[in-house]
């Protein structure tokens, strides 16, 4: 059989569905005072309240006072919020925290450490670090640059998220294969001419430290699979099936999570790379031009998902793509670079974050003109999923068609495939 995590993909999200609607129950009584202990994974300062990443759990900090210290284990006591209960409007909180593979919310009262894990400490450490040198070094322009590196997007504006959605260059502040790519180069070059089982240990170790530092949303997650197994079979030079590989991570993430069906970052995500594993290669024999060619493949898919989500299509998605994703790679590896040389030189750095930061005034700048080009951005009133539903039968079946065709060639061995008679 052709790809048969494929199918055995398919299966589990079948199955998925009516489990998650069915089995909803919380660990804990809502408004029930519960104590709490574990270790404090990562923390986000918002306006109203300080939220720590405590096992499977947000506890929040409502006094702002608590000033709790990535790494330390802790003893916490406070009311437990149930994620049932957190619908509002037509949004559910609730379902979307269980989608990150949050259990449910804490409300801060009180708490004691009781020990500490060196790996996150240190870590915590290294993630403040780097977004203190980016203030320091970037100024307005560092929120930016830490979504790219941190995947803190959170900080951003309305309005920077705004521009980047309005001209179909969202993924660039989402975390994302790209981004996990940039890095394993970076890495690699720094690691140098070393055996190359050594150099997969380092780049995966790397990237597993990596992802623990950083929020572990589902798309980074699929990324961070996806670019280690894609080395793996580099350094072992095994031959990869993308869909199969894409499939296996899909099983394993819906498996360890069912909630994770419902997260739209995770939809965009897989949807935008299994789309340009399939499609790529049809669009790219014709037009000849890979940005262009990718831009138009990874959009196949996600764009009933931006259409119905975000009510809106960007238009103008090729050719912000086209202007923004080369530069990238360059502001990122310069970032990297200038925090890496703030101790060491600060001469040096600053002069590296000076350019930078003209490169990225400039995407800003004519990102900005794009998006104030309302004929570029087709706003939907009320997106209707009758057209969702329509638009994927309709893909899809031509999808089996094509691999039932590779099939039948393979039979007939038009491909390459030799059969012994």
């Amino acid at each position: 059989m052709r790809r048969p995590l494929l199918i055995i993909f398919i299966l589990v999200l079948i199955v998925s569905y009516p489990i998650t609607n069915i089995f909803c129950e919380d660990v804990y009584e809502d408004k029930s005072n519960i104590n709490l202990i574990g270790i404090v994974k990562g923390k986000k300062t918002k306006a109203k309240y300080d939220e720590y990443i405590i096992d499977k759990f947000l506890v929040r900090d409502y006094t702002k006072r608590k000033n709790i210290m990535v790494g330390l284990k802790v003893n916490v006591d406070g009311k437990f919020n149930s994620l049932n209960s957190m619908k509002f409007d037509d949004f559910d909180y609730g379902k979307y925290l269980r989608s990150n593979g949050y259990e449910g919310v804490i409300n801060l009262n009180d708490y004691k450490v009781i020990g500490e894990s060196k790996i996150f400490k240190y870590l915590g450490r290294l993630k403040i670090y780097i977004r203190s040198t980016t203030r320091y070094l970037y100024k307005v322009n560092s929120d930016f640059i830490n979504s790219l590196i941190l995947g803190e997007k959170y900080e951003m504006t309305s309005e920077q998220k705004e521009v980047f959605s309005r001209t179909g260059t969202s993924h660039i502040i989402a975390i994302s294969g790209l981004h996990t790519g940039i890095l394993c180069v970076f890495i690699a070059i720094l690691i140098g001419k070393i055996n190359k089982y050594y150099k997969l240990i380092i780049l995966i170790s790397l990237l597993t430290l990596y992802s623990m530092m950083i929020d572990k949303s589902p798309s980074i997650i699929r990324a961070i699979f996806f670019t280690a197994i894609l080395y793996l079979s580099i350094f072992t030079d095994r031959k990869r099936d993308g869909i199969s590989t894409l499939s296996f991570i899909g099983i394993f993430l819906v498996i360890n999570n069912p909630y994770i069906i419902y997260n739209i970052s995770f939809q965009l995500s897989f949807l935008s790379t299994l789309s340009i594993i399939y499609f790529y290669g049809y669009i790219n024999k014709s037009i000849n031009m890979s940005l262009v060619s990718i831009t138009i493949a990874s959009n196949i898919l996600t764009l009933p998902i931006i259409y119905y989500n975000f009510s809106g299509i960007p238009i103008s998605s090729i050719i912000s793509n086209i202007i923004i994703v080369p530069f990238i790679g360059i502001i990122m590896y310069m970032s990297i670079v200038s925090v890496i040389l703030f101790n060491v030189n600060m001469g040096i750095s600053k002069l590296i974050a000076y350019f930078n930061n003209i490169i990225i005034d400039n995407i800003y700048y004519i990102l900005n003109k794009i998006s104030e080009l309302d004929f570029l951005y087709l706003e939907i009133v009320n997106p209707n999923l009758i057209y969702v539903i329509i638009y994927y039968v309709v893909v899809f079946s031509y999808m089996i068609y094509r691999e039932m065709k590779v099939m039948k060639e393979q039979a007939n061995e038009l491909q390459g495939y030799y059969r012994q008679y």
